[in-house]
């Protein structure tokens, strides 16, 4: 049976491990739960970055971030890049696109996208719009909390004070769902097949959501790594040193963990009020609806917050992905290694899009279906740049908004000038048991995953684990070198 309509649920900063259908025992998520009973849960899939805009850039192109150098927040698809989005549009989908852009320029935006409520493309005032008129003034309601004014200049901890119940429907993540619905109550048999492409901004730093959301969880309860950062690498410290987090108190590491799952439920609730749309209105038995994120956070967890460009902790580098189709068993689990761009080349699978052009995604259609995955496979993640790259750092032209004193994005900006060397570009190689780290400087990692899931003991430089550390710097080696750029697609010298 071929399925007309698909639904992507892609908040922004949403790690697996925060989501009950995962394995949290204190998650309130109701509608991922549905989701995994009624579809395919994959339980170690990884984002290819760390950091958003070059996370989507790999799902867009099927591109890891070497391949063509999408690594930093600045740099958006242009035109002559590739993007899967596209595809699907030119394919004859009605495209719409409710949430943060962040990863098309203005003229690739509108070359794929019919129906929209965008981001602006570029970075600073956070105002989302539907056409040309500013979504938050129009609804009268919050944008994102992201511009509340710090509370003291020391207070770089990230946690916000609650917003009031009554903004919640005006928060633009609400709006955008709401738009989702609209778009699927208004169809009619003959329009075109929807994608409603939903990247929306919760879960995400800075720590603040609507009351009930903010008091959902009793931080008491609630387990956080502790900030014992022996082995760990020193870009963590430095980050606790720039944030001033050292002498922070437990209590607010376990305050920052409680809205952190509150803003997971709140995106839970989004995602419950699609799926609600979809099965009043019928198209759940002709709809794909998929799941995932452009990466974590640290909510916390050894005591930081928000991510790092060069940091590959599950809690940043492992996210969900759930697949629902109908016509494919429910309840089924895929425990093999997957990446979230796996999800394009997926949907051109199912479609019969043709992909023209080189990328390395791989279609999830067979475990979606019910198979298992690939044993051997092994997931990558990069991030981070190198002193001869001065225009990648945040807190350079592009980010001065944030570059000062008192904002809550100053400690990165400011750790990134003054320090770059812990910015430094990293590789990280996760395979069935281990995950490597490779950096340019500073600190490599090795844990056993099997035995060591919170990567408490790095392995990198212990005995007996040289030939470990070898075969699977080997196997990175190989592997850059397989992927270290795209052949252009057209035959040369051919006309077919």
């Amino acid at each position: 049976m071929a399925v007309q309509h698909y639904v992507f649920f892609f908040p922004d900063e949403m790690r697996a491990s925060s989501l009950r259908c995962y394995g949290n025992p204190y998650a309130v998520t109701p509608a991922y739960d549905r989701l995994a009973r009624e579809g395919t849960l994959f339980e170690r899939n990884y984002t290819t970055h760390p950091v958003c805009v070059a996370s989507r850039c790999s799902l867009m192109t099927g591109w890891y971030p070497h391949v063509q150098g999408y690594r930093t927040l600045k740099y958006f698809l242009d035109p002559g890049k590739p993007n899967f989005l596209r595809y699907v549009h030119d394919a004859g989908y009605d495209v719409h696109l409710y949430g943060k852009n962040h990863v098309f320029d203005e003229q690739t935006f509108f070359s794929c996208v019919d129906r929209y409520i965008y981001a602006d493309f570029g970075h600073g005032n956070g105002k989302l719009y539907e056409g040309n008129v500013p979504l938050a003034k129009k609804a009268g309601g919050n944008v994102n909390g992201g511009g509340r004014p710090v509370g003291a200049v020391e207070d770089y901890t990230m946690l916000l004070p609650p917003m009031e119940d009554g903004e919640l429907e005006g928060m633009n993540d609400t709006l955008c769902a709401m738009a989702a619905v609209e778009a699927i109550e208004n169809w009619k048999e003959g329009d075109k097949p929807l994608f409603i492409f939903l990247p929306t901004f919760y879960p995400h730093a800075p720590y603040s959501v609507p009351r009930r959301f903010y008091e959902m969880y009793d931080p008491a309860q609630l387990p956080v790594l502790p900030p014992d950062l022996r082995g760990k690498p020193e870009l963590q410290r430095l980050i606790r040193q720039y944030r001033a987090l050292g002498d922070t108190d437990e209590t607010v590491f376990k305050k920052i963990h409680a809205v952190y799952l509150g803003m997971v439920s709140y995106a839970d609730m989004l995602l419950g009020r699609v799926l609600d749309a979809l099965d009043r209105t019928g198209l759940a038995a002709s709809t794909t609806v998929i799941a995932s994120s452009d990466h974590g956070d640290w909510a916390g967890d050894w005591g930081l917050v928000e991510k790092w460009p060069n940091a590959f902790d599950d809690d940043l580098t492992r996210v969900p992905l759930i697949i629902r189709r109908p016509g494919c068993p429910g309840g089924h689990r895929v425990a093999e290694l997957t990446q979230t761009f796996d999800i394009f080349p997926t949907i051109c699978d199912w479609e019969n899009i043709p992909v023209r052009h080189d990328q390395f995604g791989v279609s999830l259609k067979p475990q979606v279906a019910g198979a298992p995955g690939d044993p051997e496979r092994a997931a990558w993640c990069e991030g981070g740049y190198d002193a001869r790259e001065p225009q990648c750092f945040e807190g350079t032209a592009g980010f001065a908004m944030f570059n000062r004193p008192g904002t809550l994005y100053y400690p990165k900006m400011a750790q990134q000038q003054e320090r770059p060397e812990s910015v430094c570009r990293g590789t990280m190689l996760r395979t069935a048991r281990y995950k490597l780290v490779v950096r340019t400087s500073g600190d490599n990692e090795l844990y056993d995953m099997q035995a060591d899931p919170q990567e408490r003991e790095n392995l990198y430089r212990q005995a007996g684990y040289e030939e470990t550390v070898r075969e699977l710097e080997r196997r990175m080696l190989v592997w850059l070198i397989g992927t270290s750029d795209a052949v252009p697609w057209e035959p040369h010298g051919r006309t077919e």
